[in-house]
């Protein structure tokens, strides 16, 4: 019995919308239940200012290839929805964004910080991410357009909205490099 990855196929459409609102209601819930802590970080942060180069090159190896890859999947991805489709440059950056993002998700289970020195939540996200990519993947070799474009899609606008949010999230790095 094979994978049916057609994105007309019932099973396949409920695993993408129930996947992505599912990761959609745990970002909203955590915002809304952290409300109040957001708007006190938020109002006594200084003015955007450009990162601090200086605390991110003090961070871990593994933090650093996090960031960088995570910055150039978005700027990658960013290219590629708004290029042409299936050409030569199309198939060779996608493989770079699947490697980048590789990357993103492998180095995230050597970050801790949330949670101790333990997973957080956000580590589903990285689990998410690998088998989701696993499938774009191989929709994409198996010539399934509309599966490959509708999980590249969930799987690019995830990462923007998504964990853009908990990337900049009051007291984390990211928000400290931009806003502290």
């Amino acid at each position: 019995m094979s994978l049916a990855l057609d994105r007309r196929h019932p099973n396949v459409r409920r695993l993408l919308i129930v996947s992505f609102a599912a990761a959609l209601a745990l970002t909203i819930g955590i915002v809304a239940a952290n409300i109040d802590a957001f708007a006190a970080v938020a109002l006594q942060a200084r003015a955007f200012h450009a990162p601090d180069l200086a605390l991110f090159a003090t961070q871990p190896l593994e933090v650093q290839a996090h960031v960088l890859a995570a910055l150039a999947a978005v700027a990658l991805g960013a290219v590629q929805m708004a290029g042409p489709k299936g050409r030569l440059f199309h198939r060779i950056a996608g493989w770079a964004w699947v490697g980048l993002m590789t990357v993103v998700a492998g180095s995230s289970f050597f970050i801790s910080g949330l949670n101790g020195e333990r997973f957080s939540f956000l580590h589903i996200f990285s689990v998410w991410w690998i088998v989701f990519l696993a499938l774009a993947v191989l929709a994409a070799r198996r010539h399934r357009v509309g599966t490959h474009r509708a999980v590249m899609m969930v799987l690019f606008y995830g990462s923007l909205l998504l964990t853009g949010v908990f990337a900049f999230l009051p007291g984390r790095l990211m928000w400290t490099l931009v806003f502290g």
